[in-house]
C-alpha cells in the first residue's frame, strides 16, 4: 500500500510529466516520468537514439520543480528549477555547479534568476510523441543516484 505523502508527493510531479523540448538553451529531448513515486528525467541531446544525462533529486515546492543534473559523458552537472508557464511550457533556469557556492548547491530555496551563473531555461511540451527507447531503458534500469 501507498502512504498518503507518497501519493501526495505524486501528484505534486504530474504537470511535469510528459516529453519536453528544451528550447533554450540546449535543444535537447527530456522524458518526464512518476516512477515508484519518484519524476525521472532523462534526455537526448545531439544524437536521438541516445540518452545524454538526467534531471535527478526532483521535487517540487510551491508548485516549482527543483532538480539535479548530470551529463553521463562530461563532468557537466549542475541544478535547475521550472515553473508551469502559458501554452504547454515549462520556465526557469539553470546553472552548473562550478559556478556556485556549496552552500546555494545545496539549498534548493536559493535557486532562483538571482542565482550567479544562472542560464534561462524554456520547455516546451512535445504533443503526441511516443516514448524514445533510450528513456523505456533508463526508466527499467536501476541507478543509485537516479532518484
Amino acid at each position: 500500500m501507498i502512504d498518503s505523502y507518497e501519493n501526495t508527493n505524486t501528484a505534486r510531479f504530474l504537470p511535469f510529466e510528459g516529453m519536453w523540448l528544451a528550447t533554450n538553451p540546449s535543444g535537447a529531448v527530456t522524458c518526464a516520468r512518476v516512477v515508484n513515486g519518484k519524476l525521472l528525467i532523462p534526455y537526448s541531446f545531439g544524437n536521438p537514439g541516445k540518452i545524454t544525462g538526467h534531471y535527478y533529486d526532483c521535487r517540487v515546492l510551491g508548485g516549482k520543480l527543483f532538480c539535479r543534473f548530470e551529463h553521463f559523458d562530461s563532468a557537466l552537472a549542475g541544478v535547475m528549477f521550472l515553473s508551469i508557464g502559458q501554452n504547454h511550457t515549462l520556465h526557469g533556469g539553470r546553472c552548473a555547479t562550478d559556478l556556485i557556492s556549496e552552500a546555494d548547491q545545496q539549498d534548493c530555496s536559493r535557486w532562483t534568476e538571482s542565482l550567479p551563473g544562472i542560464r534561462p531555461v524554456i520547455w516546451v511540451r512535445i504533443l503526441k510523441m511516443e516514448t524514445p527507447n533510450w528513456a523505456k531503458k533508463y526508466f527499467l534500469e536501476d541507478w543509485s543516484n537516479k532518484a
